[in-house]
């Protein structure tokens, strides 16, 4: 039997028994509805910037055979689960802005709360992987790298990055831990807050999304670091010798290298004398490691604009002072689905190329066009050339 009292805020609550356990209403609730329109404004500006940029992340490797390199899976991994989260928070808005107790569906709340939760560990643990797969690729050998660097071993990667967090999320309610579905508390979908057990719930989501992928980022980025610094070092201060200084390089190139007649535009005209083999292969390898480099710090920015965004949230699941202020940590976190795709198109010289021969229409101008870029192409020439048959 349900039973209802009223506190003295004047909400009416109610303590519901589910498992022979009684439910206890929280104390707070996010009850002003003024600030809960803010934040369901915010949602749904994080959502629209966010279905757009990451659609057209997922566009862009579609059409260009260049973007499709390992990295840039873990990039797309990490757009599809900003674009779910985009496109299910809409419902969170609607939750917020609702006056007469929920206004949506239970069942619908309960897959909202579970995609969110599953997509924002998604996302840590893409850009864990994506730390662990700089590492790779930057300090060791090509033969070591190779042996990962393949497409089933990628796709079993990427699969782990979705299941891990969607066991964390599903186990324990199944075992009576937390619930999810419509949070009273914050008028929004998430973790059941007047479950007897959902502080619990919680702390785990936080304690495994969280730290875990954290302190792998901070360690992955730290050994690059050095690694890098080290071998700077060594540039600066190898000898003259081509062949010496070829074999002080780096190994860690994951393709083989093209010897090419490369001459630094600021060195004197020399009269039909080209670089010997090793020292193109030198001039090579350093432009592959400035490359590398390049790449790795461009994943660095979104590792920390991700960290920025997250931590105020994970801060206040594990402080029950910090109430108030969660329903403004969550917008913050939100946020960050639509902050990537702004790195890629600032950062990224191959997606910025793509996105604005996108943006612009060109699609001839599409570096290195994959087979559904031409198999587009040739439906349209022949559209056309109907049209003008006709």
């Amino acid at each position: 039997m349900d039973d209802e009292s009223y506190y003295s805020d004047g909400f009416l609550r109610e303590s519901v028994v589910v498992h022979n356990t009684t439910e206890i209403p929280p104390e707070f609730e996010f009850s002003d509805y003024n600030q809960r329109v803010v934040v369901a404004v915010l949602y749904l500006i994080a959502s629209v910037l966010g279905i757009i940029g990451n659609s057209l992340v997922i566009f862009a490797v579609i059409l260009s055979r260049k973007l499709r390199t390992t990295t840039n899976a873990f990039v797309v991994n990490l757009s599809v689960a900003d674009l779910l989260t985009s496109l299910v928070i809409p419902w969170d808005a609607v939750e917020l802005l609702g006056k007469d107790g929920q206004p949506i569906n239970a069942w619908i709340c309960s897959v909202v709360a579970v995609l969110q939760y599953t997509t924002v560990g998604c996302s840590m643990y893409t850009l864990a992987s994506v730390g662990l797969n700089r590492l790779l690729l930057i300090t060791r050998p090509a033969t070591v790298y190779r042996i990962i660097d393949t497409p089933r071993k990628i796709t079993v990667w990427l699969v782990v990055t979705w299941l891990v967090p969607l066991l964390i999320v599903l186990v324990p309610p199944l075992m009576d831990i937390g619930g999810v579905g419509y949070n009273r508390k914050y008028h929004n979908c998430g973790s059941k807050s007047y479950h007897p057990r959902s502080d619990t719930y919680d702390v785990i989501i936080a304690g495994v999304l969280y730290p875990i992928p954290l302190i792998t980022i901070i360690v992955c980025y730290a050994l690059i670091w050095r690694h890098l610094n080290r071998h700077a070092k060594k540039m600066l201060s190898a000898p003259e010798d081509p062949g010496q200084t070829l074999n002080n390089c780096s190994s860690s190139a994951p393709a083989t290298l093209s010897v090419s007649v490369i001459r630094s535009p600021s060195a004197p005209r020399q009269l039909n004398r080209a670089p010997t083999r090793s020292q193109g292969t030198v001039i090579s390898r350093s432009r592959m490691n400035r490359r590398q480099y390049e790449i790795t710090r461009n994943m660095l920015y979104v590792v920390c604009a991700f960290l920025l965004c997250l931590t105020p949230f994970a801060i206040c699941l594990f402080y029950d002072n910090s109430d108030p202020f969660l329903p403004y940590a969550s917008a913050i976190l939100v946020f960050n689905i639509c902050v990537n795709p702004l790195i890629y198109a600032t950062k990224h010289r191959d997606f910025k190329t793509v996105f604005r021969c996108i943006l612009r229409r060109k699609w001839e101008d599409i570096p290195e066009p994959s087979d559904v870029l031409k198999t587009l192409r040739q439906m349209k020439c022949r559209s056309c050339w109907t049209n003008m048959r006709k």
